[in-house]
């Protein structure tokens, strides 16, 4: 111990005596190795920080599998008679509950206390809280019998709601709240860890206040997901077998509305709610530990060249009896020192990056109250610290501490760069350019991609549409007085000056949410009953020209269609081309139940489902044929929409006072929100491939800058003995360069290999694309030149004469 302060205090005098020198290598060291904290951290958070929930190992999503052209509400979803027979015949799991929480369109309507609003809200079964496993902050939460029609008033707050609204009262429990027109009574308040089923739920109240009116509750219609708590000693495999034998009994008994629907699958709980982003966060970790590896790479280079500046030092420390291992333990104490100060710094840059990750991130990440700077993430800082110091400073400490104690000793010996240490320097510029050049590839590829979402045509107009959600009251919300409450809102929004259309959707579109109509194909023997994939979608007379959706052929609906309710239905182009080829389907019939609707119109294909998505077959359907609680405007405006926000809401509240307005949106934030995790993906691995690309080039500097310091006197030869400043030149770009190209080609190789990994991140690109990695190889080559030229300039204007006098 007495050996290691001692050397630990000889590191810190050592650094403090070249202060520039430490800078830039703490600098370097912080950068890396915050980065390297940050993103642990939110890996840490959000793929290995247990679930919030007691024994979370335990807890599954159960997902319906539908087969090929089959439709659910919400994907994995089952129909509440088929969740109801799986609950009652399951072996395997010990509580099995249902939700039902689509953002944006499962919400109820808060009257009282100031403006109506609506809240984000997961309808829930009697099990559901009793199967996550977490009690109430205040409160209960509800039994089975208030989870029945009639004795189901009852709301449960969420922490943040319960904050916002109540100001924290502890005295809320057995408070009432205005909802949907009638009174709900408070009975409890989950703590601040709990948001299942998405950080926006905001109260949760009973499934059973889910009516025929809001979801029709039919065995065909899919719209319950289902969360599992396994028996003690059920597996995954076994629970997958257990719901697949209900479900196929289920097939057989029910084969209209089942046939296809025979099959589960069961994952765990964090693989439903972290799956999707585990590839794009691991990718970023990999992307920032070779951003450190640079780093290494580069220190290593510094202090090879320090080496040769201690060389004399050195050699009087062997001449008074210093072992070589005791030399090494010296510099690798030196180099621990450093990394463990840069690793100090670093994690003070962690602190300001992680909020700001957060912040950026913007909803792309799940559970981001689970990421924090904690103890676990500290440790991990301090291992890396120690690791890196290790990894960047034992091959300079073994190089210079082989020193020919004669040779350093002469009076006056410069000598020339060291032959070892030139080949260990030029190795390690080979090593952080291969590493540049896979970052550099990955980043590029991603680049593509978003180019490529960015220019895909969504099917729809977005430029000055504004949209915003409604929720009709319930005491108007029945059959026709709802109808003309709806058309009355449409047309005050309609004649506001600037407003050039008006059109309504129960949906948004790139949101998904269309409805599992199902139709027969009257007069055909080739086909049965037909459910369009994308779905039905249900809207008004004006909104196709509200978000300049192109009519291809026949017409879009018209208020007389909407008044007399004609059974009319439009169709887009892809279920054109896949159930009339070659034909037009204008005239043609779609039967559904005892009804045949006529089709009117063919409409462009828009891109229901999202930007990525191809756009399925689909069917339109008039408002007043299945009219739904919810409704999204679509206002598409002369000028800037936003301007015109305050005096639409206005106008609906001259119709209704009590109609809560929500979502208040752009179309055009509507199509960016689509692609902001691959922006924000994109974004941070350029950042990395950036940072990495400056830190190639400082290695390449500072290699080419050191070998013409310690080459001067036999650069001065070269002049002197009659070499133009081009061969000067020359020689010192070539000797330059090479070691880049040679990464280079490592690199791209290594590339080739490693960016199949960002497949399922990529649109419409290829992994080797050609393109892409001709990119890099240019960028890398021209950043390159520049950082060898500089140097190259320096040692074609030596004065030979100086330079030979210095000598």
């Amino acid at each position: 111990m007495g050996d290691l302060l001692q050397d630990l205090r000889y590191a810190f005098r050592s650094l403090r005596r070249t202060p520039g020198f430490t800078a830039v290598a703490v600098l370097t060291l912080a950068l890396g190795i915050g980065g390297n904290t940050a993103i642990f951290s939110v890996v840490d958070g959000v793929l290995l920080e247990p679930l919030p929930f007691a024994e979370p190992e335990r807890l599954v999503r159960v997902l319906h599998r539908a087969p090929e052209n089959g439709f659910a509400v919400t994907p994995g979803a089952f129909s509440p008679q088929d969740f109801e027979d799986l609950k009652r015949d399951n072996v395997v799991y010990e509580r099995l509950a249902g939700y039902y929480f689509v953002p944006g369109q499962s919400e109820t309507i808060l009257v009282g206390g100031g403006e109506p609003r609506e809240l984000e809200t997961a309808f829930v079964s009697a099990e559901f809280f009793a199967a996550l496993g977490v009690p109430p902050a205040l409160g209960r939460v509800p039994g089975a019998d208030e989870n029945v029609p009639g004795a189901d008033r009852v709301v449960v707050l969420s922490d943040g709601f319960w904050r916002r609204r109540f100001g924290s009262d502890p005295g809320v429990v057995g408070r009432t709240l205005s909802l949907d027109g009638e009174s709900f009574t408070v009975i409890g308040v989950m703590p601040p860890s709990f948001d299942f089923p998405s950080p926006e739920t905001e109260i949760w109240v009973p499934l059973s206040l889910i009516g025929e009116d809001d979801i029709p509750h039919v065995r065909g219609l899919r719209w319950i997901a289902a969360l599992g708590r396994l028996a003690p000693g059920a597996t995954i495999e076994t629970a997958t077998s257990a719901t697949n034998t209900v479900l196929r009994r289920l097939e057989s008994a029910y084969p209209e509305t089942n046939e296809g629907w025979g099959s589960a699958t069961v994952v765990p709980l964090r693989e439903s709610l972290v799956g999707e982003v585990r590839p794009a966060l691991l990718v970023l970790l990999g992307a920032v530990a070779l951003v450190l590896l640079i780093a290494c790479a580069n220190l290593a280079n510094l202090l090879l060249a320090r080496g040769n500046a201690r060389s004399r030092e050195l050699a009087i420390r062997a001449a008074l009896g210093a072992g070589r291992s005791r030399v090494v333990r010296q510099l690798l104490t030196e180099s621990v020192a450093l990394a463990l100060a840069g690793g100090g710094v670093g994690l003070a840059l962690a602190f300001w990056g992680v909020d700001a990750f957060v912040s950026l991130s913007a909803g792309t990440i799940p559970r981001p109250d689970a990421i924090r700077l904690d103890a676990r993430v500290i440790g991990f800082t301090l291992a890396v610290s120690v690791l890196t110091g290790v990894v960047f400073g034992l091959v300079p400490s073994l190089t210079a501490s082989r020193v020919d104690v004669g040779e350093a000793l002469k009076e006056g010996g410069r000598g020339t760069a060291g032959g070892r240490r030139h080949g260990m320097r030029r190795l390690f510029v080979v090593a952080e350019t291969a590493l540049a050049v896979v970052l550099l590839a990955g980043a590029g590829l991603l680049i593509r991609s978003f180019w490529n979402l960015t220019r895909v045509d969504p099917g729809f107009s977005s430029e000055n549409v504004l949209t915003l959600s409604l929720s009709t009251p319930s005491e108007i919300a029945q059959g026709d007085r709802r109808n003309v409450y709806r058309r009355e809102i449409l047309d005050r929004v309609a004649n506001l000056p600037g407003v050039l259309a008006v059109g309504a959707s129960k949906t948004i579109p790139l949101r998904g949410g269309g409805e599992p109509f199902s139709f027969s194909l009257p007069g055909r023997t080739d086909a049965s009953s037909i459910t369009p994939e994308s779905g039905g979608f249900i809207v008004s007379s004006g909104y196709f020209r509200a978000l300049g959706i192109p009519l291809v052929r026949g017409r879009v609906f018209t208020a007389a269609d909407e008044t007399n309710g004609a059974p009319v239905v439009i169709v887009n182009q892809a279920m054109a081309r896949r159930y009339w080829p070659g034909e037009d389907p204008v005239g043609k019939s779609l039967g559904s139940g005892e009804s045949e609707f006529r089709i009117v119109g063919v409409v462009g294909d828009v891109r229901n489902d999202g930007i990525a998505q191809a756009p399925g077959p689909a069917v339109y359907v008039p408002m007043y044929l299945a009219p739904r609680s919810s409704m999204k405007l679509f206002v598409r405006t002369a000028t800037d929409p936003v301007r015109l926000a305050g005096a639409i809401r206005r106008a609906i509240w001259d119709v209704s006072p009590d109609q809560p307005i929500s979502g208040v949106t752009t179309m055009q934030r509507v199509v960016s929100d689509t692609v902001a995790r691959p922006r924000f993906l994109m974004l941070l691995l350029g950042s990395f491939s950036g940072l990495a690309l400056i830190l190639a080039a400082l290695g390449v500097y500072g290699v080419i800058a050191y070998t013409v310091s310690r080459r001067t006197y036999e650069v001065g030869i070269l002049i002197a003995l009659g070499a133009t400043r081009g061969d000067v030149l020359r020689l010192i770009i070539v000797q330059g360069i090479a070691p880049a190209l040679a990464g280079l080609a490592v690199g791209i190789v290594a590339a080739l290999a490693l960016t199949r990994i960002l497949s399922s991140l990529l649109y419409g690109v290829d992994p080797a694309d050609p393109a892409t990695f001709a990119g890099v190889a240019l960028v890398l080559a021209a950043v390159t030149l520049i950082a060898v030229h500089l140097p190259a300039h320096r040692a074609a204007d030596v004065d030979p004469m100086v330079a030979l006098r210095e000598q």
